[in-house]
């Protein structure tokens, strides 16, 4: 019954939004649309974590997914009742939503038609290229667009997507330490050539200035210079779950550490739960550290998942933002780095009984002395 209450809630809500008070501008109208979306989608994740029958929790996670789609036709909408107003931009890029199909596609022509010579178009140029036809606009824009700013993004996340396939080449196979050196050359020279024809231009993102393209550059340098397999891993502090205290990830060199970036809203990651469970169990008396490091937005969020879901293991509270996810420039969950003794990554985004077997193949290098 309280899962068809709230499924009832979700779409009714979302379907049928009305705003009590009418809010004079845009800026505010499209604050309260947000707020509602977020209302919903925050009753969504409690009904989900709450439900533990297994079909009905898929049932309430497609319900939860839909929710975006259902408000991208008023988003849109608010975007084109005054698409001079200074937060146009930002309702249409709102309604731009894969998910939201025909009316996504419709945001996407209005957003180009209307702000694509917009430096403030520059900080959403990633978001985007996230459709087939995005792609296809994206590229337009990279030739067309009068904007210094905007070019200078497109031609920056090109190169983001190349690191990030390089990195982490989703469906196939991994690349060789040789092949992904050669691939992050070819970068680095692209690199330098853009910083000198765009390094100046100022990137606008939604929530306003977020620097040039030659501070985004130095950014994506270090991704490649110190986040990728053979490299040192950077280092890092944080407030550990236990006491709140400041642990460094240097306290654990000399064993082998499982860095594990993640949320308990995240799907991918409560999978992995039960096979790290099995594998900490495993591996007790081994020099090896599961770490795991929370991004969930409030303490007492995760705290509250731990007391229903056991996870033995060491455990650090990052939040939304912090040490942890800037440094390592987290762009999904879970992200995992397997590093070992020394202080070298060497495996990253493994899973299940290939995280376990890259894990006990450092051990053994250890327990042979190649990797104290």
């Amino acid at each position: 019954m309280l899962r068809r209450l709230l499924l009832a809630a979700l779409f009714v809500s979302a379907a049928g939004l009305t705003v009590a008070d009418e809010p004079a501008s845009v800026a505010d109208k499209l604050k309260a649309l947000r707020a509602e979306m977020t209302k919903l989608s925050d009753e969504a994740v409690k009904g989900i974590q709450a439900e533990k029958d297994k079909e009905a929790r898929a049932e309430l996670i497609a319900a939860y997914q839909k929710i975006p789609g259902t408000f991208a036709p008023k988003f849109l909408e608010l975007a084109k009742s005054a698409p001079k107003d200074a937060a146009a931009l930002d309702a249409a890029l709102a309604a731009f939503i894969p998910a939201a199909g025909k009316v996504g596609d419709e945001a996407l022509a209005f957003v180009v038609a209307t702000f694509g010579d917009d430096d403030r178009l520059s900080g959403s140029v990633a978001a985007l290229g996230r459709t087939p036809a995005g792609k296809k606009a994206v590229a337009e824009l990279g030739e067309k667009s009068k904007s210094k700013a905007v070019r200078g993004v497109i031609r920056l996340t090109d190169l983001q997507q190349l690191v990030e396939s390089t990195d982490y080449p989703r469906g196939g196979k991994p690349l060789s330490a040789d092949e992904s050196a050669k691939a992050f050359r070819e970068v680095d020279d692209k690199l330098k050539a853009l910083t000198a024809d765009y390094g100046d231009a100022k990137i606008v993102g939604p929530k306003g200035p977020a620097g040039t393209v030659a501070e985004a550059a130095k950014k994506l340098h270090f991704f490649m210079d110190h986040l990728v397999v053979g490299r040192q891993a950077p280092a890092v502090e944080c407030a550990t779950l236990e006491d709140g205290k400041k642990a460094k990830l240097s306290d654990y060199k000399g064993k082998v550490v499982v860095l594990d970036i993640w949320a308990t809203w995240c799907g991918p990651c409560i999978a992995m739960i039960p096979h790290e469970t099995a594998m900490v169990k495993k591996l007790k008396d081994k020099p090896f550290v599961l770490l795991s490091v929370s991004a969930d937005a409030e303490k007492e969020t995760l705290t509250k998942f731990l007391e229903k879901k056991p996870m033995p293991w060491t455990h650090w509270w990052n939040g939304q933002k912090g040490n942890v996810l800037e440094t390592y420039q987290v762009r999904f969950f879970p992200t995992v780095y397997v590093i070992d003794g020394k202080g070298v990554i060497r495996h990253k985004h493994l899973r299940g009984d290939d995280l376990e077997a890259a894990v006990e193949k450092l051990l053994e290098e250890m327990e042979k002395g190649d990797g104290k």
